[in-house]
């Protein structure tokens, strides 16, 4: 098939968890089909896909900072979309699309984030079309609200939150098919709309690039990987250190934090480094060093959707990992098995500590996730899923418009 992919970016570096699916997905589907990725940025290849024809466009996302950004939250309030939707709304990635369209004869049209909607809908009713859905955005925004005191914030947080529902619902019924990543968020998205088109592509993992690594582990050190510019993994990491990590030291003075990921903000990187054996590394060039070096793999999140690459990565190194129940939603792991689950900051200390003590005794856990890795979250597993979609897809033009 020839296929026009749309997304916000090129998924390269390989430094979030959205680049990491949907570079691994692209690759493998680029062996069987022809790919042209219409995105914003510069980049015009992207390595190892010879494949994939990129089109970039310039962005014209405001960053987020400054009178322009606070000028365009404000006008949002007049906006029956999203700020989200309003800010990757590109009448250039719109152009290119129609001069594509218009060159070209593609065989499906696929959607890689729910927001650039926006910029197809004028095409969708043409093609047969998949949306790929990294999360229920709504839901990340819902659960910002319930962790928002701030009264302000939290007011313009809800309004966020109910614009995206509606925008969320009429989205996915645009498309002939629609991609999740998990049973959960098919469920959600069940309570608003028919999901009869939704098909569950869960995320993955490359086993062979996180191996285990022989490399020895530091007695009493904890890891968190994430990119520390997105809101639920700050939410995150202001919560363990301020909360869970107090007591941890408490019963292991020795006990250390590692927090790595890109773009930390600034205010709250020095806030952490001032913490005694708390170390912020910012970005780095492979994230498997810090991991294979940490005694246990911890997940505080409160926040989020779909579900987590981070466990994945962790678990396919065979790593001891410690998480909360919306750190692990969406993956068929259970506690005790695969991990170990705790929510509160109490318990979460508690087992920390117990996995930090005696951690031999959580080496089977550790095994027992590699081995569910290998059988469940392979890339070339689901890239065959996610083919039959796209093949699905294209022999069936029943649901759109």
């Amino acid at each position: 098939m020839k296929v026009l992919v749309v997304d916000e970016e090129l998924p390269w570096p390989l430094n979030t968890g959205k680049r990491l699916r949907t570079y691994n997905l692209l690759l493998r589907m680029q062996r069987e089909h022809e790919l042209h990725l219409v995105c914003h940025g510069d980049g015009d290849v992207l390595p190892g896909c010879p494949n994939v024809v990129v089109h970039p466009v310039e962005s014209p996302v405001v960053a987020q900072r400054g009178v322009r950004f606070y000028s365009a939250l404000l006008a949002n309030l007049l906006s029956p979309d999203p700020y989200v939707v309003q800010r990757h709304s590109s009448k250039g990635m719109r152009e290119a699309i129609a001069d594509l369209a218009g060159q070209q004869a593609f065989d499906l049209v696929h959607c890689e984030w729910t927001p650039y909607t926006v910029n197809l809908r004028e095409i969708l009713g043409e093609y047969p079309s998949v949306l790929s859905t990294h999360n229920v955005e709504a839901l990340i925004w819902k659960r910002l609200w319930e962790r928002e005191s701030n009264p302000l914030k939290k007011a313009y947080i809800k309004l966020q939150w109910k614009k995206m529902e509606r925008y969320e619902a009429k989205a996915v019924r645009l498309y002939d098919r629609v991609m999740c990543v998990s049973d959960e968020d098919r469920r959600c998205i069940a309570e608003k709309v028919d999901c009869s088109h939704v098909t569950v592509v869960p995320n993955g993992v490359d086993e062979r690039y996180f191996a285990p690594a022989a490399d020895g582990e530091t007695a009493g050190s904890m890891v968190f990987t994430g990119s520390m510019d997105w809101r639920p993994n700050q939410d995150a990491v202001n919560y363990f250190v301020n909360e869970v990590y107090p007591l941890i030291r408490e019963v292991l003075p020795t006990a250390s934090f590692t927090i790595v990921g890109r773009f930390p903000p600034e205010d709250m990187a020095r806030k952490w480094r001032q913490i005694p054996g708390v170390t912020v590394t910012g970005t780095v060039d492979d994230v498997r060093t810090y991991i294979a070096k940490s005694s246990l793999y911890v997940v505080p999140l409160r926040i989020g959707g779909g579900s987590r690459l981070k466990i994945l990565e962790a678990l396919s190194m065979r790593k001891r990992v410690l998480s909360t129940s919306v750190g692990a939603e969406g993956l068929l792991l259970d506690s005790g098995v695969h991990l170990m689950l705790e929510d509160s900051a109490e318990g979460f200390a508690a087992k920390a500590v117990e996995m930090l003590s005696s951690p031999k005794e959580y080496d089977r856990l550790a095994e027992n996730g590699l081995q569910r890795i290998l059988s469940m979250y392979t890339w070339d597993s689901i890239a065959t899923v996610m083919n039959d979609v796209w093949t699905v897809a294209r022999e069936s033009r029943g649901h759109a418009g």
